[in-house]
């Protein structure tokens, strides 16, 4: 039972459940885990934030390009999570009919 949103290779990723419960407690894992990272963008986004936004300085040029690949990476992450969590809300959808 896959969702018809996801690509197959994302399934490789995750693991399958053993039953609606366990479906649901993993749902519920993912989603704790996007909010965490979610948060971490916050506080990365506030971090950057207060570098002056025209004026990068050179020796600020390093700290600036860290921020922004922190972000990408937290974003990934968050994708991730969300995705699975959505994987196995699908898989909980369907197997309890």
């Amino acid at each position: 039972m896959k969702h018809p949103n996801i690509t197959e290779s994302f399934y490789y990723k995750i693991d399958p459940p053993a039953g609606i419960e366990d479906a649901h407690v993993r749902m519920s894992c993912h989603n704790h885990a996007a909010e965490d990272f979610g948060i971490q963008i916050e506080m990365n986004d506030i971090s950057r934030s207060l570098m002056p936004e025209d004026d990068i300085l050179p020796y600020q040029e390093e700290e600036f390009d860290e921020m922004e690949n922190k972000r990408l990476k937290l974003l990934a992450g968050k994708r991730f999570h969300l995705t699975a969590a959505r994987a196995y809300w699908y898989y909980g959808i369907k197997a309890d009919k």
